[in-house]
Formats: structure tokens, sequence, C-alpha cells
């Protein structure tokens, strides 16, 4: 029996020294990938080795760790392994993995720790917003000027979250905000998307809302502005696709059931203009993204720097909107196309342009700034609404 058990354990070492020579070997023959489609990001490269690398005081910066992220990024199989990865840690009991709840009814929530949460930024962006929105409503009017800080899945499907979750309160963030923003300017769209939590208002692998959630929260901006409150069969809706896995499967590599991409079109015509005249597009959704694997790009063609609508063939009203937002503002922004002559949207991630600089160029007389809650908190650039 000892004899037995010790070829068994000789057989079990050296499939696992084959596996991690073997792996690490055929890691430094394989080309690197540039971009994972999974995961929807950009992969570590090789860094150069310098001495100043080597020596770099910030850590992120050091070459040993650029190195550490390239051999993760670069890793054979690495789709393969975080499922696998995956399946072990449910099966000791975890609920929560790579940042992901595993929530009932087959959704996936972003975890948001109340624990880790940087504080100081989070006061640091509500200033900032706080002063904006003065600054702004002085020149434009106080009924031209609002925020809109959007609560996530964590907050309106909280239900569904593991027992003890400790997730951060989104509901004090968006009541101190109350408080400290100018009477009105807060759109809070908590009453119509809890009104509607039982709907599918957010994706169950990705952490964007749906349209049909943005729909929701457009109906409590044209209340609170004043404008027609459109309903939802006012718009041609169809089935843009059936096969969106979003960035939340992407950290878990489980199988799931994907989730649909609904389109809802206003029938208008408009010209779209991206990152100053380097893109085109006759719309507010572009098809071909629908053949990606992120497919939630289909609207306004996701991330940019900055997205210009200019609506044709309708009489002109004379109010310009500027956006500065995130990509929650995607899904949101075809509902109030319609209203305004021009819309132009600025990501603060891509765009360091001042503000000023383009409420002047475009002729603006409106503004909304629109981000959900946890990138609002997170968000390092807010420091731009001051230029």
């Amino acid at each position: 029996m000892d004899k037995k058990q010790n070829i068994q354990s000789k057989i079990v070492l050296a499939v696992f020294l084959l596996l991690v020579f073997g792996l690490t070997i055929a890691g430094f023959f394989a080309p690197a990938k540039e971009r994972s489609e999974s995961e929807n990001r950009n992969l570590a490269q090789k860094p150069e080795f310098t001495l100043a690398g080597l020596f770099a005081e910030e850590e992120k910066n050091r070459f040993t760790m650029q190195y550490e992220n390239y051999l993760t990024d670069q890793f054979i199989g690495r789709d393969a392994w975080i499922g696998i990865k995956t399946r072990i840690e449910l099966l000791i009991g975890k609920t929560d993995i790579n940042g992901v709840y595993f929530a009932d009814d087959g959704y996936l929530i972003t975890k948001t720790d109340a624990d880790a949460v940087d504080r100081e930024q989070e006061e640091k962006n509500i200033a900032a917003l706080v002063a904006f929105i003065e600054k702004y409503q002085k020149r434009y009017g106080a009924d031209r000027v609002h925020a809109m800080i959007i609560p996530t899945a964590a907050d309106i499907l909280e239900g569904k979250l593991p027992a003890f979750a400790g997730e951060y309160d989104q509901d004090a963030l968006l009541d101190c905000l109350s408080k400290e923003l100018p009477e009105g300017c807060l759109i809070d769209s908590r009453k119509e998307l809890n009104a509607h939590a039982d709907e599918y208002l957010f994706y169950r692998t990705d952490h964007h809302w749906t349209a049909l959630g943005a729909y929701y929260a457009y109906r409590a901006w044209a209340e609170a502005t004043g404008h027609e409150v459109r309903e939802l069969s006012d718009y041609a809706g169809r089935v843009g696709s059936e096969k969106f896995y979003g960035t939340l499967y992407s950290k878990v590599n489980l199988p799931m059931k994907a989730d649909t991409v609904m389109i809802y079109d206003d029938g208008r015509n408009y010209r779209v203009e991206y990152d100053m005249s380097k893109k085109y597009s006759n719309g507010l959704f572009v098809e071909s993204r629908l053949e990606e694997k992120d497919k939630y790009m289909v609207y306004l063609d996701g991330n940019h720097a900055m997205t210009h609508i200019v609506q044709s063939g309708t009489e002109k009203n004379g109010r310009k909107l500027l956006v500065i937002k995130d990509s929650y503002a995607h899904t949101f922004v075809p509902f109030l196309a319609q209203d305004y002559d021009e819309v132009i949207m600025i990501d603060f991630r891509y765009s360091k342009m001042p503000v000023s600089s383009i409420t002047t160029q475009f002729g603006i007389t409106d503004v909304l700034v629109l981000y959900n809650a946890t990138n609002f908190i997170e968000d390092k650039n807010l420091y731009q609404l001051e230029k």
C-alpha cells in the first residue's frame, strides 16, 4: 500500500510540475495578446527593463510590478483558469468573487465594499459637483442645470444581494447630495427605479443598466425638467441582440444565460460626430457593434472623449444640452435627444478640454451631469469640473 501511495504521489507531483513548467515555457514562446475580448480590456504588455523602473518610487511604476501584471494577463488559457478558480471559490462558500456578487435570480452585481471606499475622494467629488452646479446655474438659470447620480443594481436590487454583503450605502450618498446641492437640482431616479425593480432594469452579466432602466430614469428627468413625458410605446422597440455577455460575466467565466440588448428608437434623424470629426454615424445606434463582444457599445458607439449629436430635419428650438457623463448616459440620452437641437457629451476619462471652452464653442443652453453612484464617488477626474 505504501509503495502504491508513493507511486500515486509521484504521478501527482509530475503532473503538477508538468503543468507549471509547461505552461510557463509555453508562455515565453506564445505571442503576447494585445486585448482580451472576453474581459473587454487591453492586456498588459512586456515592460522594458530599466534601472529607473526597477527602483521607481510608486509601486505601479516599478518594473517588477509591471512584469507581474504582464505574466498574469498573458498566462496561457487565462479565461479557462478564471472559470476554474471561480468554481473552487464557490465550492468553499464564497458569495463574492473578483469584485462580483453572486446574487439571487442569476444576477452578477458589482461589489463596492463600504469599508474600502475612499472617503476623501468621495468628499472631493461632492464638493466639486456642488461648486460646478452653483456656478452654471448662475450662468444659465436654476431650471437649466441638473445632476443625476444613478443608483446601481447593488442599491435597487439590494434584496438579491448575499446576506451581510457590507455594500456601500448609495442611498446615504443621494440623501447627502440632495441636501448639499441647490434645491431642485438633483433629479432623483430612485422612486421610478424602485417602483419597477421587478422588471429588467439591469443586465445580469454586465455592470450597466438596460435601456428599460434608463427609460424609467428618463421619466424622472422629464417630469423634473418640465419636458413632455413620453411613453415607452412612443419609441420603436426591438431586440438588438439576445447574446450579450458583459463585463461581470468575464470576471467569473461561468456558463450563464445571455442578456438581451433592446433598442428604443424615436424615429428621428440624427448625425453623430465622435471625437471632433474622427468618426461619424447616422443615428444614435451603431448596429455594427452588435457583432462585437461588448454589445453595449451599440448605444452611441460606446466611450468617446466627446460625442456630438445633431438633430436634423425638424424645427429648431435653440436648446443645446451638455452632458458630463459616464457610460450610463449612453442608454439614457437616446430618450431625450429629440428635446434638443444638439447634445454634446463629454467623458472626463478621455477628454481634458475645459468645460468652459466647450460651453462657449457650442453655445450651450442646458447642462446635465450624469454618473452612476459608485463611479461618481470613485472618479478621480471630477476636478475637471472646476475648469
